[in-house]
């Protein structure tokens, strides 16, 4: 497994990226895939937590796989109407993992730069991808006002909007 470089994951990181998940949980902003079953939808949070603590997403995805945490299958719409039944991709904790570990690590890498004076974050590619998208590629090396972003990434519905943290993008920010 192909990890990230997380270039400001110290403890001051750790400490804010606690935050803001237990602040995604209060907010009722915690994202949570369709595709957990019970045991994922109980033990999601608390896993979470411990990765932003003493871990990272290898460790996170990990837990998911051991635990059983994901369903084995789930229902999709054919494009040509109606539905079908397909198993859930291998890659699906990883995948999960990666983008909201990531999530509320770049959460707490905008509050650092806030705090630290700075209006702007700078993307970088922290995972290496065999082929980035051209969208990802085009945003390495830019910088992102990190209030704006701080604000994107809080909301799990719009996060997933936010081209950084699309499923497999690879991005992350620093300053």
């Amino acid at each position: 497994m192909n990890k990230f470089n997380f270039n400001k994951l110290d403890s001051r990181t750790r400490e804010l990226m606690i935050e803001e998940i237990n602040n995604a949980i209060s907010d009722g902003e915690l994202y949570y895939s369709t595709r957990f079953n019970n045991v994922g939808q109980q033990g999601w949070a608390g896993w979470l937590v411990s990765a932003a603590e003493n871990h990272d997403e290898h460790w996170l995805a990990f837990q998911l796989e051991s635990a059983g945490a994901m369903k084995e299958y789930e229902t999709r719409t054919k494009p040509s109407g109606g539905y079908t039944t397909a198993h859930i991709p291998d890659t699906a904790a990883e995948t999960l993992s990666d983008g909201q570990f990531n999530r509320f690590y770049i959460a707490a890498v905008c509050r650092r730069a806030i705090e630290d004076g700075l209006s702007h974050v700078r993307v970088y590619r922290a995972k290496l991808r065999g082929e980035p998208r051209a969208e990802s590629r085009a945003l390495e090396g830019t910088e992102l006002n990190a209030s704006e972003l701080l604000e994107s990434v809080r909301n799990c519905q719009s996060s997933f909007r936010v081209e950084l943290l699309k499923p497999n993008s690879g991005l992350s920010v620093d300053y």
